[in-house]
């Protein structure tokens, strides 16, 4: 009830109850969109190996780059279009 009624006042305002629905539904959402995401890619299995993605991701550039990471932001515009990340 803390997180809807801050105030421990008894009471959950209509907009308190729709900024915790919203929380509560986003982080649920992505989740679930990310693994049916790595489903699809993984044909169904339950895994995915890192060769796959080691394969088929480019080496990130950036200027914060390190020996042998990879660019997951050209990659998933790749796979899904444009992102506003």
């Amino acid at each position: 009830m803390s997180l809807v009624d801050p105030n421990h006042s008894g009471l959950v305002t209509f907009q308190a109850f729709i900024d915790f629905m919203s929380r509560e539904t986003t982080d649920t959402d992505m989740a679930d969109q990310v693994i049916a995401s790595f489903k699809v890619l993984a044909g169904d299995k339950n895994f995915i190996t890192a060769e796959y993605c080691i394969a088929r991701m480019v080496t990130y550039q950036g200027p914060d780059a390190v020996p042998g990471v990879l660019d997951y932001k050209s990659s998933s515009t790749a796979l899904y279009g444009e992102s506003n990340l």
